[in-house]
C-alpha cells in the first residue's frame, strides 16, 4: 500500500520563484524580512517543491511570486513550509510548500497549466 498523501495531480516543472518570509514560529531565528529565490521541482494546485540555497524552517509562512513560462501575468500565492530537506551538506535545500492562500483565478490557471503539460 502506498503512503502517498497528495490530493492534487503534481507535475515536474522548473518555475523560477521569489519568496519572502512573512511569519515564523516564536522559537525560530528567521526574520520576516528574509527573502530569496528558488526554482520549483514540481507543482500542483495544492503546493510545490522548490530548491533553495537557504533553509526555511517548517511552519514558516511565505509570500511567493511565481512566473510561469506560458502565463502573461505573475501569480502571488501565500504558502506554508511543510517540508525541509538538506542535501550535499547544506549546499542546497528542498522545501515543500502548501498553498494556504490562492485566488480562484490563479488556482484555475495552475490547474489548466498542469492539464496542458500532463
Amino acid at each position: 500500500m502506498s503512503s502517498e498523501k497528495r490530493v492534487y495531480q503534481r507535475i515536474k516543472e522548473k518555475i523560477l520563484l521569489q519568496y519572502r518570509v512573512i511569519q515564523v514560529g516564536s522559537d525560530q531565528h528567521f526574520l520576516p524580512k528574509d527573502n530569496g529565490m528558488g526554482e520549483s521541482q514540481d507543482i500542483s494546485i495544492g503546493g510545490l517543491l522548490f530548491q533553495s540555497k537557504e533553509p526555511i524552517p517548517v511552519g514558516a509562512k511565505l509570500e511567493l511570486e511565481l512566473r510561469f513560462p506560458d502565463v502573461r501575468y505573475v501569480l502571488y500565492p501565500k504558502a506554508k513550509v511543510v517540508r525541509l530537506e538538506e542535501f550535499a551538506d547544506g549546499e542546497y535545500y528542498e522545501i515543500g510548500l502548501e498553498f494556504n492562500q490562492l485566488f480562484e483565478n490563479d488556482k484555475n490557471l495552475i490547474e489548466e497549466h498542469i492539464k496542458k503539460l500532463s
